[in-house]
């Protein structure tokens, strides 16, 4: 017998949920990734190298950033491009803005409703108002930072191997500061509000590892070594040797497991447990205040690590806005034939690049492994040991795909290249 949750709700793509029982238990969760793959890698074949912070921007509306770094990265990597300090602290400020955008498109429009039991925010806000307003507010702050930089909030446009193709004016930057502060104080008066939300016993059960970026002297964002919390420490250029894709029957996106056996996860929650003491100074004391510290196990209580990474981000871009100088030396370079590999920390966790290239800058190969399609094992598993002893089907349905929405899934970006044999 199956229960099904037939299309997924407040989640970016489509996908539905099927539930196996026999014998009144259940037997197992099945996360049915039906979305058509838009074979993205295959659509740049062919291509110049400088197409792909453009194309890979249109895989996901969402976080178009992380796609443009990850891949800017691997572009620098195969012609050996150094970027500048200047432009590296552009980067940085430009992600923060997509982080802080998707954050709190997440937390307030997707996540929220559940802890409210409404459908929407929409409802929450007959009865309050303001968090309706407060949440456009922080969520524009993100939108204008990444407009200022990348040209426009949705597929920026100025990204380009060595740095980008304008670079915006300080006080551009600087008159968006009052607005960034005003969004700290909402983004932690409401972090504090949703630690007392009714959150159900820890649920991220098992042999599993926490996956994310690591840096030794910042909470990882743009580049990093991946590490795990059982030991796992290894460069960009190694991912594939350890993480192995493979594809079932159920999803058009690929799964992936750590040598092809043990599943991770990766995203705010796994930032945040392998990078905790590197946190803001605001986000550190905000995460004290709500007694949130590692190892966090609970995947409800997602809405909290995205809360307190909101004010990491919001932070982090006041320290650099204030320093920030405009970059005047544009970097030089010749194509050759090579690969090259970027990473970085997308809001749903590690964006992997890899692309090869002919001595004219002609791409050759492209593989990009997003970080929804890494998280669906662990969306299943965790699913199954919440569910697994419910009897009521409503009560099953219901609490089966909030599961899963903790996760942020972003299953557009999944679902970019299946193999047929």
């Amino acid at each position: 017998m199956k229960k099904r949750v037939d299309i997924l709700t407040r989640v970016e793509g489509e996908g539905k949920i099927i539930i196996n029982e026999k014998d009144g238990k259940i037997e197992s969760v099945v996360l049915n990734i039906f979305e058509p793959p838009r074979f993205i890698e295959g659509i740049l074949v062919g291509r110049k190298y400088d197409v792909i912070p453009d194309i890979t921007a249109r895989i996901c509306g969402i976080c178009p950033v992380a796609y443009q770094m990850s891949g800017v990265q691997a572009i620098e990597s195969a012609f050996g491009i150094d970027v500048s300090r200047e432009v590296e602290k552009l980067r940085k400020l430009y992600y923060y803005g997509e982080w802080i955008q998707s954050h709190s498109i997440h937390v307030f429009f997707l996540h929220l409703p559940d802890f409210y039991g409404k459908s929407s925010i929409f409802e929450i806000a007959k009865e309050r108002a303001e968090i309706l307003k407060d949440a456009l507010r922080i969520k524009s702050v993100g939108g204008k930072i990444v407009e200022i930089i990348g040209g426009r909030v949705v597929h920026p446009v100025s990204v380009k191997a060595g740095g980008f193709t304008r670079y915006p004016e300080k006080e551009e930057l600087k008159s968006l500061i009052p607005l960034i502060e005003e969004s700290i104080e909402l983004a932690k008066k409401y972090t504090e509000e949703f630690s007392k939300l009714n959150f159900p016993e820890d649920n991220i059960i098992g042999n599993l590892q926490f996956v994310s970026l690591y840096g030794d002297d910042e909470y990882a964002i743009l580049n990093g070594r991946i590490v795990s919390d059982r030991g796992l420490d290894i460069d960009k250029d190694e991912f594939k040797e350890v993480f192995k894709e493979f594809q079932v029957g159920s999803s058009t996106a690929k799964k992936c497991r750590i040598y092809g056996k043990n599943v991770y996860i990766v995203g705010a929650m796994s930032r945040f447990n392998n990078n905790y003491e590197k946190l803001s100074d605001e986000a550190l004391r905000l995460s004290k205040k709500i007694n949130l510290s590692p190892p966090v196990k609970n995947s409800f209580k997602s809405i909290l690590v995205r809360m307190v990474e909101i004010v990491h981000s919001m932070e982090k871009a006041i320290e650099i806005i204030k320093t920030y100088e405009k970059p005047e030396v544009e970097t030089e370079f010749k194509t050759k034939r090579s690969e090259g590999t970027g990473v970085s920390e997308a809001p749903r966790g590690v964006l992997w690049h890899k692309y090869s290239f002919d001595e004219y800058g002609i791409i050759l190969s492209a593989d990009i492994v997003p970080p929804t399609s890494q998280n669906q094992d662990i969306m299943e598993i965790n699913t199954y040991n919440f569910i697994k002893f419910m009897t009521e089907k409503e009560k099953i349905l219901t609490f089966a795909e909030r599961v899963v929405r903790n996760y942020d899934p972003c299953i557009s970006c999944a679902t970019h290249l299946i193999s047929l044999d």
